[in-house]
């Protein structure tokens, strides 16, 4: 495992480069040893802390994909070249990699797909987005599989369609999947009754990275100890996965009032089994 760093380290932005609306990649100098599916605290001086993926790693260097939409995101994308963030971690664990997989991505899940991507470039890639406005990474990932919910790129339909006719084309050893709960809820189910591995990267609010707040609770799991990967035998015991999530305030809501809360769309999975 990658040695944790407890403290923030001051990092200087290199770049902020816009990547679709709203959403831009912002490049640090720093250099942290990870595990794809694992996180970092990203401390903005004098305004707040936040849970980030590294979506993008090059020499000396470790990107973030951020949307602007907060007070802390809006402040992050817009920092100019120079100016300095706090990093601490990597926290929780990552995803196990193994041949033979398929990774099933939704929206800005993408962002801690992506490295793991990199790292298995034989696993097929599906891609999930509500338009083509919204589909990043077309240059990195060209042979992903694109599916939009209003036809405008790619396939018109949902992730879990493209997934249910890669796994009756061929032998799946493990789906990897991030993005909208009902989304992961649905590839989870589709994996369950195919008898298939799934390790799914959950997102709840976060304060301190490392257990102590216990705010990203999941029934009795937290995500950012436990998780945020699990993998099929901890989602089965998981009541909370695709149906309720706590608010800032820690009141329990469905997920789809607590995307709402944190101003994500939320994109319908239906499945056939």
């Amino acid at each position: 495992m990658p040695r944790i760093v407890e403290q923030p380290v001051m990092a200087r932005i290199v770049e902020a480069r816009p990547e679709t609306t709203g959403l831009c990649t912002v490049w640090v100098e720093h250099v942290m040893p990870f595990q794809p599916g694992q996180f970092i605290m990203v401390w903005v001086p004098e305004l707040d802390e936040k849970p980030y993926a590294i979506s993008e790693t090059a020499p000396g260097r470790v990107a973030l994909l951020v949307r602007a939409r907060g007070p802390f995101s809006t402040r992050l994308s817009g920092m100019k070249p120079g100016e300095q963030i706090g990093l601490r971690g990597p926290y929780g664990r990552g995803f196990d990699l193994k041949p033979g997989g398929v990774i099933v991505a939704g929206g800005c899940g993408i962002a801690i797909l992506a490295p793991l991507k990199d790292r298995l470039p034989d696993a097929p890639l599906i891609f999930g987005a509500q338009s083509a406005d919204e589909v990043i990474y077309r240059k990195r990932f060209p042979d992903a599989r694109i599916c939009t919910d209003d036809g405008s790129l790619g396939t018109h339909g949902l992730p879990t369609e493209l997934l249910k006719a890669e796994l009756e084309l061929r032998a799946v050893s493990v789906v990897y999947t991030c993005g909208p709960e009902v989304m992961m809820r649905a590839v989870f189910d589709l994996c369950e009754a195919r008898g298939v591995e799934c390790q799914a990267a959950l997102e709840r609010y976060m304060k301190c990275g490392f257990g102590i707040c216990g705010q990203c609770a999941c029934g009795e799991m937290l995500v950012c100890r436990d998780g945020p990967v699990f993998h099929s035998a901890a989602l089965r015991r998981m009541e909370d996965f695709g149906r309720t999530a706590r608010l800032k305030t820690g009141g329990r809501v469905s997920v789809q009032e607590y995307v709402k809360d944190k101003g994500c769309s939320v994109r319908a999975a239906r499945t056939e089994n």
